[in-house]
């Protein structure tokens, strides 16, 4: 394949994927508890035949995965004795499918029928020992302390489990706003449990928007750049059939 025709495909299929990620980011504006996204790319290089037999190199950029952002996003304080924020660099201990035991930043929390404490999305709050807890859905409104002890009446009824990671950025997202530890040990939550409070997403608007618009700009550079190697190729067809 052309060098210059190779070199523009490539560079609108590592652009997708970076509008991808940018129109994810925006979609998550108000997510609670959403970080941001980014492109892991690396500069490549591909040897290429020429018909005098002189191998040429090539560089170009590829994409090799995704980078979290995880820095702590805007804390909104609501009232509601059932949200929780983070402040620091920790997760909310939660069920995921088949009882494995998943993460989450969203800490706006509800009490199903039956006293469960729940994420917003129907997964069960883990206490620190690994279990779900279970509130008494008519009992008095229940206080949470900085350390995620929940109090009701004065009586402490569980603690909601808060886990840290050595590596958090290098956790995996896995859906419904949750978090895989990916083979990471979890270990203490040296941060602050907040109630009635929210944190909301990381993702800065402005930026994404403006990162959109420049990865606009350039696909379409290089879509140009694919369509005038084309041309030139198909010239190049032309002209040998004659």
């Amino acid at each position: 394949m052309d060098n210059a025709l190779m070199l523009g495909l490539q560079t609108q299929r590592v652009l997708q994927r970076r509008m991808d990620v940018a129109a994810n980011n925006l979609a998550n504006l108000s997510t609670n508890g959403f970080k941001a996204d980014g492109l892991l790319l690396e500069e490549a290089d591909q040897t290429t035949a020429h018909a005098d037999d002189d191998p040429r190199e090539i560089r170009f950029v590829r994409d090799i995965g995704i980078v979290h952002y995880m820095e702590q996003g805007p804390i909104e304080m609501t009232g509601n004795p059932l949200d929780v924020a983070l402040e620091g660099d920790g997760f909310f201990m939660v069920q995921g499918p088949g009882g494995s035991t998943m993460y989450t930043r969203d800490g706006a929390f509800t009490l199903s029928g039956d006293g469960r404490l729940m994420t917003s999305d129907g997964h069960a709050v883990l206490s620190s020992g690994g279990a779900p807890i279970v509130l008494d859905p008519q009992g008095d409104t229940p206080s949470i302390g900085r350390d995620g002890a929940i109090r009701v009446a004065g009586v402490e009824a569980g603690r909601i489990g808060v886990a840290s990671f050595a590596a958090p950025g290098a956790l995996s997202k896995v859906g419904d706003n949750l978090w895989d530890a990916s083979g990471q040990t979890p270990g203490e939550f040296g941060g602050v449990v907040l109630q009635g409070a929210i944190e909301g997403s990381n993702v800065r608007p402005v930026v994404e928007l403006t990162r959109l618009m420049e990865i606009s700009r350039a696909y379409q550079s290089a879509a140009k750049m694919v369509a005038g190697a084309d041309e030139l190729r198909q010239r190049a067809i032309q002209q040998l059939g004659r």
